[in-house]
């Protein structure tokens, strides 16, 4: 099961410190992504649960993965696979 994609993002591209990288205009509800928020990036064949660390100014916004078994992680899948059922 793919979980809804809230900010499409191309998960080979990172930032100057390592972090993945996107666009707000490119999130499903970019009031949604705000620095700690945890969510799922990337495109329905390869994507991941992160937490957005960095929203700049000019709408780039910058991320980590998190890992699948920790425990924000499991919520927000619980959450997501709740909602589409």
């Amino acid at each position: 099961m793919t979980p809804r994609i809230d900010l499409e993002a191309d998960l080979n591209a990172e930032d100057d410190e390592g972090r993945w990288w996107s666009v707000l205009d490119w999130a499903s509800d970019p009031e949604a992504v705000v620095p700690g928020a945890v969510l799922v990036a990337g495109r329905e064949r390869f994507w991941s649960v992160v937490r957005i660390e960095q929203v700049d100014d000019d709408g780039q916004v910058h991320f980590v993965e998190v890992a699948d078994d920790h425990p924000d992680a499991v919520a927000f899948l619980q959450r997501s696979s709740a909602r589409s059922a």
